[in-house]
């Protein structure tokens, strides 16, 4: 299939999906009652410190992302902490701009740097995306069960049950899931082969793609070859989403409107969803990211429409606005253009496609 069909199908995948949720919300009673003077008032009277507090927490995240890659690479290079940074950014900036085709943007930037292949910098990537969904998983449960949750009406009560069932069954397959990760890591050749064995029934190609991605998954898996690094990516990835969550949280603490009385862990679940959102999202302006936290903090908090909308369209900001100002001038630096990264990425895709 032609990329440029791919992403049209997927860009009108989201916005069906994007359009469901709108229509959903727009529904229920409190949305009748939206008032944009409301919204507009909570944003321009947010408490400056706060929010100045969440940038510099935003720009630290991706600084600890690239330190999280230098532990990565350590089996494969002594790689630049500047150049790990400077991936990051300008990444996270395509991915903002243009949506999911920029993901592979950061293993392509990183390995035409550091003369790399591509095939160890996508292990990498992929190993990254395992940490962050272990990590968000364990602050869905632990945001459920630690945090003081007390929903002031019967739905949100309701939702917040149903939130408590699912966090049960998360607590049930991570370890299942960590168990899994740590056989394929130690028998990732005969697995490959027997799961190769299994699904024969599909297409050459079919398998063929099967069988890439599941060598790289095990590369991605073997980046990890001692306890220090291993220690050290746990602790930065720790450190990583207590960031996170705390750009969430200063922004909440910035509004007011009910949203400052939740605590730090209540924001997190709210990052949660958030970050759930992520696989709908329209470039340059997101959508599912905010429509994630609008929903959070409406249906298990309780709090007004206005201040949701207001506390979901700033957390946008602070997260992408950062990071596409310091991209812009990385870009003028490095004498590129996201254009220009995006053909890189698909270049560098293409040629690790052939080599297999």
């Amino acid at each position: 299939m032609q990329k440029s069909l791919r992403r049209w199908i997927w860009l009108g995948a989201s916005v069906v999906v994007l359009g469901l949720v709108v229509y959903y919300l727009s529904s229920s009673p409190e949305w009748r009652e939206f008032r944009w003077d409301r919204l507009w008032t909570s944003i321009i009277h947010a408490r400056l410190g706060f929010l100045l507090a969440a940038v510099a927490a935003t720009l630290s995240s991706y600084l600890l992302r690239a330190y999280r890659w230098q532990f990565f690479l350590d089996p494969i290079k002594k790689a630049s902490l500047w150049v790990l940074f400077v991936g990051q950014i300008l990444g996270f900036s395509s991915i903002y701009l243009i949506g999911r085709p920029g993901e592979f943007v950061r293993p392509a930037y990183i390995a035409r740097k550091e003369n790399v292949p591509f095939t160890s910098m996508a292990a990498v990537w992929l190993l990254e995306r395992i940490y962050d969904a272990v990590f968000l998983v364990i602050l869905f449960a632990a945001a459920l069960y630690l945090a003081p949750l007390a929903p002031a009406e019967g739905q949100a009560d309701v939702n917040l049950k149903r939130m408590h069932e699912a966090g049960r069954l998360m607590f049930l397959v991570t370890p299942l899931m960590c168990a899994a990760l740590v056989f394929f890591r130690l028998r990732a050749e005969k697995t490959t082969v027997w799961l190769s064995h299994v699904f024969r029934f599909l297409p050459g190609r079919g398998r063929h793609h099967l069988e890439h991605f599941l060598r790289s998954f095990a590369d991605g898996l073997k980046v990890i070859q001692n306890a220090k690094d291993f220690v050290a990516s746990v602790v930065v990835s720790v450190a990583l989403w207590l960031v996170n969550g705390s750009v969430f949280w200063l922004t909440f603490q910035s509004l007011g409107g009910g949203l400052e009385r939740l605590s730090w862990l209540s924001a997190a679940l709210a990052m949660f969803f958030s970050v759930m959102g992520l696989a709908v999202q329209l470039p340059g302006v997101g959508g599912g990211y905010q429509l994630g936290a609008i929903i959070a903090l409406t249906k298990i908090f309780s709090v007004g429409v206005e201040a949701a909308t207001g506390a979901a369209i700033l957390i946008w900001v602070l997260i992408s606005g950062p990071c596409l100002a310091i991209g812009a001038v990385l870009l003028v630096h490095e004498g590129l253009s996201f254009g220009k990264l995006e053909a890189m990425a698909e270049e560098e895709h293409a040629a690790a496609a052939d080599k297999l």
